[in-house]
């Protein structure tokens, strides 16, 4: 397996004196140890990233604009930025038309279903701020593979799939139903609703860690 190159999405904002990129660092120390090179998506065409680069991971953020789906913003559906919608949507679009891994983690997974003409929760209580509950795998699934059938997570999400995307199946639900996780049926395309990034040996900010085979398993793909 070569080591691969994966493209990661970013955020936007104004920033004091001109606009601003924002990432986490803990996605490029998880794909780090899982022996591949990240890099930050910082503009350009969507279709010659899609050339160049092994595979895309759409980041955690804010919310999606709910006109993708079809629905109007309710009172709790903030830190919308239309050009972070608008880049990650067309992102995904040239790496599924290649036929390219796709990872979304958080919004990401969100992004994803909606691309996919899913819809989405727009709110929901006692999900966020690092709460951790358990995440139950279907069989057959990558994430029962590569995690388990059984695992803690974090959370850190206000919205959830709804209705799944065309060609997309829910593998992972935590215990009080929420889908949190989707595999596309015949893309190398899939996402989590927790942030694993910061499960891993190599960050450890939310315990437990032991989530390193998720990346792995995505470099594997990409590679």
């Amino acid at each position: 397996m070569k080591n691969p190159v994966i493209l990661l999405s970013c955020g936007n904002t104004a920033g004091e004196l001109s606009p601003q990129r924002i990432l986490s660092a803990y996605y490029g120390a998880a794909f780090t140890a899982a022996g591949t090179l990240a890099a930050a998506f910082t503009g350009g065409a969507p279709e010659a990233a899609a050339g160049r680069f092994d595979g895309l991971v759409l980041t955690g953020g804010g919310d999606l604009a709910p006109s993708y789906y079809g629905q109007s913003p309710e009172t709790d559906t903030l830190a919308i930025v239309p050009a972070r919608d608008q880049e990650e949507l067309a992102l995904l679009a040239a790496f599924a038309a290649r036929g390219k891994p796709v990872l979304g983690i958080c919004r990401g997974v969100q992004v994803l279903n909606v691309f996919f003409g899913g819809t989405l929760v727009q709110h929901m209580e006692g999900h966020g701020g690092g709460v951790r509950h358990t995440v139950q795998a279907l069989p057959g699934s990558r994430l029962r593979a590569w995690c388990g059938a059984a695992f803690e997570t974090n959370s850190y999400h206000h919205q959830a799939v709804d209705v799944p995307g065309r060609g997309l199946r829910v593998t992972a639900r935590s215990t009080d139903g929420t889908a949190e996780g989707l595999e596309h049926r015949s893309l190398p395309v899939f996402g989590v609703q927790w942030h694993p990034e910061r499960q891993t040996a190599a960050t450890c900010m939310d315990t437990p860690d032991g989530q390193e085979a998720l990346f792995a398993g995505f470099a594997a793909l990409c590679g």
